[in-house]
């Protein structure tokens, strides 16, 4: 009995450093998109192109509300 609580107590160590090394390399590759982000000059132009995607997006939603929201008038005021 005590070998095999040896095993699991040995097979348990192992699956803890395997969880170790993922969450350190998990951890390790936000770090470098993090820094790329912040001080690499592409990232930082990435960084901008998206904002400007984003609010061109917000505005094409708007509009498509809008849009929509006339369209819905329009029906109704054709059902009256």
């Amino acid at each position: 009995a005590l070998a095999l609580v040896s095993f699991v107590v040995i097979a348990r160590a192992d699956d803890d450093d395997e969880v170790t090394k993922t969450k350190k390399g998990v951890m390790k590759a936000i770090s470098e998109i993090k820094h790329f982000f912040q001080s690499d000059p592409l990232g930082r132009k990435l960084v901008e192109v998206m904002k400007e995607l984003a609010s061109v997006c917000q505005v094409v939603r708007k509009k498509a509300r809008m849009a929509l929201k006339q369209y819905v008038r329009n029906l109704l005021d054709e059902a009256e």
